[in-house]
């Protein structure tokens, strides 16, 4: 299918995350088209052996499909992804959008930006699964993830019963491209001004790695906002589809 956005999910996330804010698209007459990275949701990618080379290859392959230009949209941990494919053929990203996601400097890894409690949780998860992956612990998802949903909600257990263990190995992976690498290609930053996850201050620091150009747009809602405000994400994308 011709897509007009391509969002790609984030952490222990899959295609599923959005399908109703998908659906909300459609509504406002904008396509989008959502897949699994390797190793979440149900592709079979052995986990342990899963690197961000993967998740750029994943994400260049559906740019390749494309018949034209589309909105490139990555939430959270895919924000390396989608910067890295968007340079690979730069001719299908006629925008990209980070939706609450981590842009960061040369060198630096998704753990680097991590607190340091929550980075010593993930690696001990890790080891003691000794699988090549981590589980978020749940208090976190529905604390961090989810926070406008009330804890005992049916619907965190919801979400969180479709949850994958998320591959370890890009974790510890740097960014390798160089500052400025994006300069000259249109950057969006979408935060939902209730994300306890990427708090404002995290939020600022990946604005700081980004294009000078790069427009932020704050709507409501939590880090799983695509989740928990469908209507709201789908306004937020399509007004830059529009745009």
């Amino acid at each position: 299918m011709a897509a007009d956005v391509l969002p790609v999910h984030g952490s222990m996330l899959g295609a599923w995350c959005w399908g109703a804010t998908i659906a909300e698209l459609a509504a406002l007459g904008t396509k989008a088209a959502a897949f699994d990275l390797p190793g979440h949701g149900d592709d079979g990618t052995p986990r342990d052996t899963v690197t961000v080379a993967d998740y750029v290859a994943a994400v260049v392959d559906r740019l390749d499909a494309a018949p034209e230009p589309v909105v490139l949209a990555g939430h959270s941990m895919a924000g390396y992804p989608i910067a890295a494919a968007a340079l690979q053929p730069p001719d299908k990203v006629r925008h990209l959008v980070y939706f609450s996601a981590q842009a960061r400097k040369p060198g630096q890894s998704w753990a680097d930006t991590l607190d340091p409690a929550i980075r010593e949780t993930y690696e001990r998860e890790a080891a003691e699964r000794g699988d090549g992956s981590y589980v978020v612990p749940a208090e976190v998802v529905a604390s961090r993830w989810l926070s406008s949903l009330v804890p005992g909600d049916p619907e965190v257990q919801a979400i969180r019963s479709r949850l994958t263990p998320q591959p370890a190995g890009p974790l510890f992976e740097p960014w390798t491209l160089p500052a400025g690498a994006l300069d000259g290609i249109s950057v969006t930053y979408i935060w939902p001004e209730d994300d306890r996850q990427n708090t404002e201050r995290r939020m600022r620091m990946s604005l700081s790695n980004l294009p000078p150009t790069t427009r932020l747009v704050t709507m409501s809602g939590d880090h799983c906002a695509m989740l928990t405000d469908p209507a709201g994400t789908a306004a937020a994308l399509h007004a830059v589809v529009a745009g």
